[in-house]
């Protein structure tokens, strides 16, 4: 069916890459167009963390005090779908392993059926 420890190790990866998400830096991005170019601005609001806790002095960067709002908006819906990651793949970690506690080891026969079959092929004649 699947090989065990690798889907386990995939999982437990993934689980890892969403906890690090959530000491990640957030960023607020913005596009501008004017009739002869395309821009792209982007603004660092901070860790994660600090953002949550109100501990991000934004009176240093006047672009950053805009985007105030915007920051904790990010900053919310990163930390969510983090946490809602991780649970959805705790979930389906439990769930495999529950499986390949109960599932069965069945030997592979078919290499006896065939000798079996050739002894009664050679009995008949």
């Amino acid at each position: 069916m699947f090989k065990s420890k690798y889907t386990i190790a995939a999982i437990l990866l993934l689980i890892i890459i969403s906890i690090s998400n959530i000491f990640s830096i957030v960023y607020v991005e913005y596009s501008s167009v004017s009739l002869v170019e395309f821009k792209e601005h982007r603004i660092e609001c901070g860790p994660l963390l600090d953002i949550l806790q109100n501990n991000i002095d934004y009176s240093k960067n006047s672009a950053l005090s805009m985007n105030r709002f915007s920051c904790k908006q990010i900053a919310m819906v990163t930390l969510l779908s983090s946490i809602t990651s991780i649970l959805f793949l705790i979930l389906v970690l439990f769930v495999i392993v529950k499986i390949i506690k109960n599932k069965s080891e069945v030997e592979d026969i078919s290499d006896l059926l065939k000798i079996l079959k050739h002894r009664n092929q050679n009995k008949k004649i």
